[in-house]
């Protein structure tokens, strides 16, 4: 899973206990749109950037308990996804005026802040090589765009898909040739090399998130 660094975006981030109510995280927009501008560009169009918080202990999602926007007078609420990533609205207007943005989770949880490179829709059923063939170059392209300008020097390859599941979710992942890969603390990586060019795996379960599988990074 490619996760960036919250001191290396330098984003303004405050953590905090609220006694009975929970830990809260403060970013600027304008921090958060330098990195969501990226899913507005072309070569990556079933791929994007997105925010999660994760458990710093057991490395599972943590719950966006609520989210919002305010600057002087204006609030606005922000809405999460199934699977408890941020959903940031992307807009010019909204960089120039800079709001703050705040985050809840639960107060018995230190949950660190997570940019990943994932997929915009989940995967279920069987899922055929060139579906994730296709993904492969995507994912590459939108890390290159996260790095800057001599990042594509030393990204590595993005050799498969990292397949997140609900954490209630047991069972294997099945390849046409025989093959299975246990489904482990609700993760699994399929390297595309062990699909094989005409084969496909099947899914117990829709995933919940879908992230590139860099196995040479550090």
């Amino acid at each position: 899973m490619k996760v960036i660094n919250l001191a290396l975006l330098g984003l303004a981030a405050s953590t905090f206990t609220l006694p009975t109510l929970a830990q809260e995280y403060m970013f600027t927009y304008s921090k958060l749109y330098s990195q969501m501008k990226n899913n507005a560009k072309e070569g990556h169009q079933d791929v994007k950037v997105g925010f999660f918080f994760v458990d710093a202990d057991s490395k599972s999602l943590c719950q966006i308990e609520k989210a919002w926007m305010e600057k002087e007078e204006h609030y606005e609420v922000l809405q999460t996804s199934p699977a408890n990533e941020l959903l940031v609205p992307l807009d010019s207007n909204l960089k120039q005026a800079n709001p703050l943005v705040f985050v809840h989770t639960p107060q018995d949880q230190r949950c660190d802040f997570s940019m990943v490179v994932l997929t915009k829709q989940p995967l279920s059923g069987e899922v055929p090589y060139s579906e994730i063939e296709n993904l492969l170059p995507q994912m590459k392209t939108m890390l290159e765009d996260l790095g800057g300008m001599f990042a594509s020097w030393f990204t590595p390859d993005v050799e498969g898909v990292t397949l997140e599941f609900s954490p209630e979710v047991s069972g294997t992942v099945v390849f046409s040739n025989g093959k299975q890969q246990p489904i482990e603390n609700g993760k699994v990586q399929v390297k595309l090399a062990d699909i094989g060019e005409n084969g496909y795996i099947t899914l117990p379960a829709q995933t919940l998130r879908v992230l590139p599988y860099l196995p040479t990074a550090k």
